[in-house]
């Protein structure tokens, strides 16, 4: 009975690593269009990536203190597109990266740090996001991304895990 629980639950098993994997690839996609350095911004490499048709994704982005609100792939591009193109460097690196697979939906958690991130005139730009996405798998499109919402930090005023640690716990 036992080998027959394995032989059921193997191929299982590896369809959720197999996807784990290829969330984890699409992931590294995203965060190369982002990762432009001093080149030029393709927003255009987003449209492989989430899904596509009017109010098939929700979007929540917050960036330096703005929070848009995002429904369209088209929506997406017009929005960052002038924000990314006058810029000298944007250069980030995504960590704590966790995924998580449930059939057709996964999601993603993430954190997002500017190494060089310079604005039109060379000024920096203090940049930090934590991330979240929730993919969808299409029939025929794959795995897209049909939520995001980054929530930006600045990486001066945050507190490292010690300080945290040490700010008094509030009883319940």
């Amino acid at each position: 009975a036992f080998f027959l629980f394995l032989l059921i639950m193997a191929p299982l098993k590896a369809e959720e690593n197999s996807d784990e994997s290829t969330i984890h690839d699409l992931t590294e996609q995203w965060t190369a269009a982002w990762n432009i350095g001093t080149g030029e911004f393709n927003a255009e490499l987003f449209r492989t990536l989430f899904a596509s048709g009017e109010n098939e994704i929700e979007v929540f982005d917050n960036v330096q203190g703005d929070v848009i609100v995002l429904r369209s792939i088209d929506e997406y591009i017009k929005a960052w597109k002038p924000f990314m193109e006058p810029l000298q460097s944007w250069s980030i690196e995504m960590s704590d990266l966790h995924i998580r697979v449930s059939g057709d939906l996964a999601t993603t958690t993430f954190r997002l740090d500017g190494i060089d991130t310079r604005g039109p005139q060379g000024e920096e730009i203090p940049f930090g996001q934590y991330g979240t996405h929730v993919w969808k798998r299409y029939p025929t499109q794959g795995w897209r991304i049909v939520h995001e919402h980054l929530t930006s930090y600045d990486r001066r005023e945050v507190a490292t895990k010690s300080e945290f640690t040490s700010i008094r716990s509030i009883d319940h």
